[in-house]
């Protein structure tokens, strides 16, 4: 039977066509842009796989401070690209600009006068610093904290919106979000920290980054290259109350809808935050060859830093392997 019509020939053509599957069905609808980002993170994780392949093999880690420096200044490129196309540039200006100021101040009054994290020092090492605050540092806080708010945004589909109309409830959902975020920030100090002041800086390249005067009861055991051992429990609860600050007084005053929803651009903060716990990790089992003992580090950093990651990964297998299932389909996108 020959179908007449234009009409009902695309139909009876649509109708014959097989489904595209719900992974390739995203990936058609995303923009060039929205593909060029999530390609670059990508083409960022098989760059670092390369790397770590050369250092296993020489063994040798490659620990360069320059080149923690370009990948945090690239992935906080990625993230306000992101933020534009998904939050809109107010929204972007807004957030951004709160991070800075509030991790700037809190490490200012860390570095030079030992409150809120407790007493340590920054070197040269890290590059240029504004009030002996390395520029690196107030990057890295405003990559993770974004990463890891809008990674909350997408894995439990809030879309940007705000859960309640009262003044009551929307400051309850600000104190969760506020405070799921800042965990989820501070679970990669648990790594970052003692990765950061091990010796095995100074033994390996003849370079640190920090130290703690007194230092504190966390991984005491672990050798470092000056000051005193281990990490102070006050600098955890420093990492945990500035982002919770970052994040509410955001949402509480800037937050907006997303402008774009369920599509395949809004996991991007997952693989940042699966990025920057990839690339921590690895490092910290390749400094185990020079101190038995930092291979504990890479699994609490597994043990803090997975869960979210994997559970994101069922919510990804979810949405987009099933036919006939990719996200939004039956509701609105926007």
């Amino acid at each position: 039977m020959v179908v007449k019509g234009g009409a009902l020939e695309e139909q009876a053509a649509q109708q014959e066509a097989p489904a595209l599957k719900p992974v390739v069905k995203a990936w058609k609808e995303s923009t060039r842009p929205q593909r060029a980002m999530v390609l670059i993170i990508l083409f960022y994780f098989f760059m670092t796989t390369i790397v770590h392949i050369v250092s296993w093999a020489i063994h040798k880690p490659p620990l360069r401070p320059d080149a923690v420096a370009f990948a945090m200044l690239s992935m906080l490129a990625i993230c306000i690209w992101h933020s534009l196309i998904v939050k809109g540039r107010r929204q972007t200006i807004a957030f951004f600009l709160i991070a800075w100021a509030i991790s700037w101040f809190c490490e200012f009054i860390g570095h030079n006068y030992a409150w809120f994290f407790g007493q340590y020092k920054y070197t040269g090492t890290l590059g240029p610093r504004i009030g002996g605050v390395p520029i690196v540092i107030i990057v890295t806080w405003s990559v993770i904290i974004y990463a890891a708010y809008m990674l909350i945004d997408w894995l439990i589909g809030l879309r940007g919106e705000k859960q309640a109309k009262s003044w009551w409830g929307k400051t309850l959902w600000g104190l969760l979000l506020a405070a799921a975020s800042a965990t989820l920030v501070c679970a990669w100090d648990m790594m970052v920290d003692p990765f950061a002041t091990s010796k095995v800086w100074s033994t390996a390249v003849g370079k640190e980054a920090w130290w703690w005067w007194k230092g504190g009861p966390y991984l005491k055991e672990l050798k470092v290259w000056k000051g005193g051992g281990g990490v102070p429990i006050g600098n955890f609860v420093g990492w945990w109350l500035a982002p919770f600050f970052i994040v509410f007084i955001f949402y509480m005053i800037f937050q907006k809808r997303n402008l774009i929803s369920e599509k395949l651009i809004n996991t991007v903060p997952l693989l940042v935050y699966a990025y920057i716990y990839y690339t921590v990790v690895v490092v910290v089992l390749e400094m185990n060859w020079f101190e038995n003992g930092m291979n504990q580090v890479a699994l609490i950093g597994f043990f803090t830093m997975m869960p979210v990651i994997l559970v994101s990964a069922v919510k990804l297998a979810k949405d987009y392997t099933r036919e006939n299932a990719l996200p939004g389909a039956a509701s609105d996108s926007r």
